[in-house]
């Protein structure tokens, strides 16, 4: 048996956190740059704003509808999210973070009687102690957990639905809202003849393994109720990409090297927390494929490491390296960004045996690199961080945020005040 926790609406709720006036204001939020809308409010969905919309073709109805238009804020989602997921392991130990709004509990231990008052003490919980309201469904598989989380949010608007003895709402869900199905697929199955999740749920397993793949036989027979994916154990990343798109067009080499060190540094502090070392450094750069004003240019360099490092200072220098052999005057300039890769623990670090580091050396960088990392930890991430990255204020390669609100939980500055009459 198994349980999925999804937040509702989960970056609009976070934006409603703190500003409980929004409680039921439409809202949106956009992607880099305020591109496009990424989140919706259910308000802001039945007045019929989709994901994906360009904001500057959405404009008049924010106007017309005053509705509330947020920019990004992953460091606050993040937070939220971690709050999120504390608490769910803190009260059962078999959970696998599956997204930054989702997660899987496998219910097995439990007795099956237990199953629905156990998630909706877990539900109460959740909103009790972050504030974000979450919907759970349980099934005895973990596709059927996603339908019944489908049908509490969508059909039954409740907090908590247990599919198990109530499979004829598989009839109620279009076969292209499966777990895994996605539209593509949905049209294909379509024409086979499969038009709901029961459809599917009836079908010949084998015979359409051959027509698609064992992902969908698997599918199927989650459908039945045989389970046939586990809990995943959260395992450490083999590569991490730090990259994004500039405010606006850069042509002058400084300003992307600040942006690049910036990336570099966040790189860093995610490869450190999952306690890794990089042996590799990658680079790209490139201009916008859209400009058909513009010339195109893309290109991309690696960089090996003597020795593994985690050393922030060491793979800004040889990202910035990296950056001077594949820059081009010339070009307005996009994007930029940075993947770490062959990451191994740290604990089993092999050096060069020609050019190993001493072991004053190392000690010194890593106790450097801790004594970063806990003033970020205590005052908020980049409150001391390389003059690489960038001293002025002002830094026109960063992204477009005009709607961004305070970061209330990661910020001292930001945190939010309350006065009593």
């Amino acid at each position: 048996m198994y349980a999925i926790v999804d937040a509702n609406n989960f970056y609009a709720s976070c934006e409603r956190l703190f500003n409980p006036t929004l409680a039921k204001t439409p809202i949106v939020v956009l992607s880099n740059n305020d591109g496009c809308v990424i989140a919706r409010s259910n308000e802001a969905k039945a007045l019929g704003l989709k994901m994906g919309d360009p904001y500057f073709q959405i404009k008049h109805l924010v106007n017309k509808h005053a509705i509330k238009v947020f920019s990004s804020n992953y460091a606050f989602y993040g937070d939220m999210s971690n709050r999120i997921m504390t608490v769910l392991e803190s009260n059962w130990p078999e959970t696998e973070v599956y997204s930054i709004d989702e997660a899987f509990l496998c219910l097995n231990s439990l007795p099956q009687s237990q199953h629905t008052f156990f998630c909706e003490q877990l539900q109460k919980k959740v909103r009790q102690y972050t504030g974000i309201p979450v919907s759970i469904g349980i099934g005895p598989s973990k596709t059927l957990a996603k339908l019944a989380n489908h049908v509490a949010k969508k059909q039954l608007k409740a907090p908590v639905f247990n599919i198990t003895s109530e499979r004829q709402w598989l009839q109620q869900i279009e076969v292209g809202d499966v777990w895994g199905i996605g539209r593509k697929w949905g049209q294909k199955l379509n024409r086979l003849g499969v038009y709901t999740a029961y459809d599917l749920s009836m079908v010949e397993a084998r015979t359409f393994k051959r027509k698609f793949n064992v992902i969908m036989e698997r599918t199927i027979l989650e459908l039945r109720g045989i389970s046939c994916i586990a809990i995943e154990k959260s395992e450490p990343k083999k590569e991490i990409v730090s990259s994004k798109s500039f405010g606006q067009l850069q042509t002058e080499f400084n300003p992307i090297a600040e942006a690049l060190s910036s990336y570099a540094a966040r790189a860093v502090e995610k490869m450190r927390k999952q306690g890794s070392l990089a042996s590799t450094i990658s680079v790209f750069i490139r201009t916008n494929p859209f400009r058909k004003d513009l010339p195109y240019y893309s290109k991309s360099t690696g960089f090996q490491l003597i020795n593994p490092t985690d050393d922030v200072r060491a793979i800004t220098k040889y990202a910035k390296m990296c950056l001077r052999q594949i820059y081009r005057q010339g070009y307005h300039y996009k994007k930029v960004g940075i993947m770490l890769g062959e990451l191994i623990n740290n604990t089993q670090c092999q050096f060069n045996l020609f050019d190993s580091q001493s072991d004053e050396d190392k000690e010194q960088s890593d106790k450097l690199m801790q004594v970063l990392t806990d003033i970020n930890h205590k005052f908020g991430r980049h409150a001391i961080h390389l003059a690489a990255e960038g001293v002025n204020r002002y830094q026109p390669w960063k992204m477009r945020s005009t709607f961004k609100s305070p970061h209330y939980t990661t910020n001292w500055h930001d945190i939010p005040v309350v006065y009593a009459n």
